[in-house]
């Protein structure tokens, strides 16, 4: 499949029909996902697949959801991890690949927050040495006789608003970009879905390297790190370079990242 026309089309569905997917589909996604790994081992995450979704539906009403809304679909997928460095942002990584996977197969998602882990940990029975990192609802969309379409796509900010040359705030040019043949990689990251589209991220363009610099608060942003290196990173593949992201960043005061920011890793270029 090609990664950049997904990303390009994908919605985020709530609503869905009652119609439960077939077994064959889901396994075909869940399988491709175990295989795509931005940290960490494949024994490292757990991917649980919740059949009956009305179970979990009436247990988690309050303690999860879409903006405090559990959002009611015939089947849900929990990822949950043990912990390591970047096993936030691995799981979010495995998870949006999955999304892109189900829409290109005629399956709408939706991410939803965890808000009761312990719920999750009795109802699913999950391994005690994992932690429920990520959640979504999966289905078939439902349009309804007066639907017309999903929610429409969100706005984003511009190439040039998500990258830096060299340190925080000095701007780079769409001329620079298209030189480093690095503009429509950054176009197809900048569609990268965030929570409430805060876009928590932003690049920092040092020689060869690609930095990304998270706001550093709290479980959300660091999903959110999770989903644009995904992007990033299949968008690159497209163009033809052939990187992967490493975690492992270090001397990153020279790039004057501001308080409440963090730098988490690089690509390189």
């Amino acid at each position: 499949m090609k990664y950049t026309n997904i990303i390009e089309d994908i919605r985020t569905i709530r609503d869905f029909k009652k119609e439960e997917v077939p077994n064959n589909l889901i396994d075909e996604i869940i399988i491709d996902a175990q295989d795509s790994l931005l940290a960490g081992r494949r024994d490292d995450v757990s991917i649980t697949f919740i059949k009956n979704g009305q179970k979990l539906f009436n247990t988690l009403s309050g303690k999860a959801g879409y903006f405090g809304k559990m959002i009611e679909a015939p089947h849900y997928i929990l990822i949950s991890s043990k912990k390591f460095e970047g096993y936030v942002e691995n799981s979010a990584y495995i998870m949006e690949n999955l999304r892109l996977k189900a829409w290109n197969i005629g399956l709408g998602t939706c991410w939803l927050s965890i808000e009761d882990e312990k719920e999750l940990f009795t109802t699913l029975n999950i391994d005690k040495e994992f932690i429920p990192i990520s959640l979504i609802a999966i289905g078939y969309q439902y349009k309804g006789f007066f639907k017309k379409d999903t929610s429409p796509r969100s706005s984003r900010l511009g190439v040039e608003d998500i990258i830096f040359d060299g340190q925080w705030g000095k701007q780079c040019t769409t001329e620079m970009l298209e030189a480093r043949g690095i503009v429509n990689i950054l176009y197809y990251s900048r569609l990268a879905p965030s929570w409430g589209n805060l876009q928590p991220w932003r690049f920092i363009l040092d020689d060869n390297k690609i930095v990304l610099a998270i706001v550093d608060k709290d479980i959300l942003q660091h999903l959110d790190a999770g989903i644009v290196m995904l992007y990033f990173e299949k968008s690159a593949h497209e163009e033809g370079i052939l990187g992967k992201w490493r975690l492992d960043i270090s001397n990153t005061d020279k790039y004057n990242i501001p308080e409440g920011y963090k730098a988490l890793g690089y690509f390189e270029v």
